[in-house]
């Protein structure tokens, strides 16, 4: 039997058996359990046409909804004269009474109609999420066709690998804010895949999540899949811009996985008027392939954690630094296969020169088996690049404002390029504890080559240096350097 107190007008089931919510692991209420304790219970069954229709003056305090996947208990609030019906939670009768579902932890989106028969989920969904703050999509694949619109203080959450939303027709956007005025803050997507099949033809960041305009704070996406395979509909998995004077707080992108689209994970903080709004930012264990870019971090933002993802194939760049990052980290992350450059750091024109030592923290990257590309940074001021393995076909390519980086104990290999190491115009270089080798190149010029005269007092020293048929180092003009102590495989002192 059920137990009914009134509590402020609002009848509610203290049975804690019948309380229909939701966790990870089981999305779906278990019916055929909740239809049997109601059978044996005194409340009575009704449909939701059947509550809907009431218009007698004796009303009964709880019923129990027996409409499919949608069953339940419902109290009613006597106090309640304004909530509208939305089918999940509350159900208005033809009289005008409210009907509250009684259920603890997370909504089915079920409730609210999200089905796998509905050609078009977006308006049920965000039906779903307007009324609550956790949101859990049954197993299942589904068509959306229109776009949700975020807000903040809401969770939506699948099954991992169990929960498709597939984008077709012209639409490409599943997840969506664009309200400069409005904040987003302490929102959640957990476990959905997507698979991106437009017929839209368009190019550009916009794709299954975007944020586009407003001050973010407590973002988290993880557990979450996305297979672009529209052939028209060029689009980011994930893009956040965050406009001039809103600011960024505790963004987190994890364990995400991404093949086929234009970036995997793009982030744009404007500078003005205020440098460095944007903060936090971590991007860790996720892997993408087939994507343009793989990660893109570009802007004014201080706090980037991008480490312990997977790039692969990602044709133009693999990691992407841009902007005026300050306190950025790149860390523990592989790549394998095709780039133009597996990470480009491409600080833009002026930066702002006020990064603390040691700058820009790059250690514990490598690659699996060689990788076509190079590793390529432009104006990276005093960055510490330590214990990376990298065996590339391309080179390490320093230029811009790169001065006083330090470069300690890597593993630096091209087996195609004529030169490792490249530097222009870039002055106050460490080099020490490095294993530097183009050992199996034909007709090699140079394995270091130190250029421009603003290339001045780069220091080389402690490094094994394997050579192929050229020099080891030579400079040009008017660029200087120093050289003692490097070593050759078997331990030989090398002199020039």
């Amino acid at each position: 039997m059920f137990n009914l107190v009134r509590w402020g007008g609002v009848v509610a089931v203290t049975t804690p058996l019948l309380l229909m919510g939701c966790d990870r692991s089981d999305v779906q209420p278990d019916s055929t359990a909740a239809l049997k304790r109601a059978e044996s219970s005194s409340l009575k069954r009704m449909s939701i046409e059947q509550l809907r229709g009431l218009r007698n003056a004796a009303t009964p305090d709880s019923i129990y909804l027996s409409d499919e996947d949608k069953m339940g208990v419902f109290a009613l609030d006597v106090n309640d004269k304004q909530s509208k019906d939305n089918t999940g939670l509350t159900l208005v009768t033809a009289n005008g009474l409210r009907y509250k579902r009684v259920y603890a932890g997370a909504a089915n989106a079920a409730w609210f109609n999200v089905t796998t028969s509905d050609p078009d989920i977006g308006p049920e969904l965000q039906n779903a999420v307007n009324s609550t703050d956790l949101v859990v999509i049954p197993d299942g694949e589904y068509t959306q066709l229109t776009k949700v619109v975020l807000r903040s203080n809401v969770t939506i959450r699948a099954n991992p690998g169990k929960v498709t939303l597939k984008l077709t027709g012209n639409e490409y956007i599943s997840f969506q804010n664009y309200w400069q005025e409005q904040n987003l803050q302490n929102v959640t997507i957990d476990g959905i895949n997507w698979l991106v099949a437009s017929t839209a033809r368009v190019e550009g960041s916009y794709g299954p999540i975007t944020i586009d305009g407003p001050s973010v704070k407590n973002l988290t996406v993880q557990n979450c899949r996305s297979v672009h395979t529209s052939p028209t509909a060029n689009v980011n998995w994930f893009f956040l811009k965050v406009q001039p004077g809103k600011v960024t707080d505790n963004i987190v992108i994890t364990n995400n996985y991404a093949t086929g689209a234009r970036m995997g994970a793009e982030f744009i903080s404007q500078r003005q008027p205020v440098p460095y709004l944007g903060k936090d930012i971590n991007v860790t264990n996720n892997r993408f392939e087939n994507c343009g870019f793989g990660i893109s971090v570009a802007g004014s933002f201080d706090g980037v954690d991008v480490s312990s993802n997977y790039l692969k194939d990602c044709p133009t760049y693999g990691i992407e630094f841009a902007g005026w990052l300050h306190n950025a980290r790149l860390g523990n992350n592989r790549f394998e296969g095709r780039f133009i450059s597996l990470f480009a750091g491409n600080w833009e024109n002026d930066g702002d020169g006020t990064i603390s030592s040691p700058g820009m923290h790059v250690y514990d990257n490598a690659t699996v088996g060689t990788c076509t590309g190079k590793w390529q940074v432009r104006n990276g001021y005093n960055m510490f690049m330590e214990n990376n393995f990298l065996t590339m076909t391309g080179l390490l390519d320093l230029s811009g404002a790169t001065n006083n980086a330090q470069f300690v104990n890597n593993r630096i290999v091209s087996i195609t390029e004529n030169k490792v190491i490249q530097i222009n115009d870039v002055s106050n270089l460490t080099f020490a504890g490095n294993y530097i080798s183009n050992e199996n190149v034909n007709n090699s010029w140079l394995t270091i080559i130190v250029n421009g005269r603003t290339a001045t007092n780069n220091v080389f020293y402690n490094n094994i240096i394997v050579k192929s048929s050229g020099s080891l180092i030579g400079a040009g003009n008017g660029a200087t350097y120093r050289f003692y102590n490097n070593f050759d495989r078997n331990g030989a002192l090398l002199t020039l």
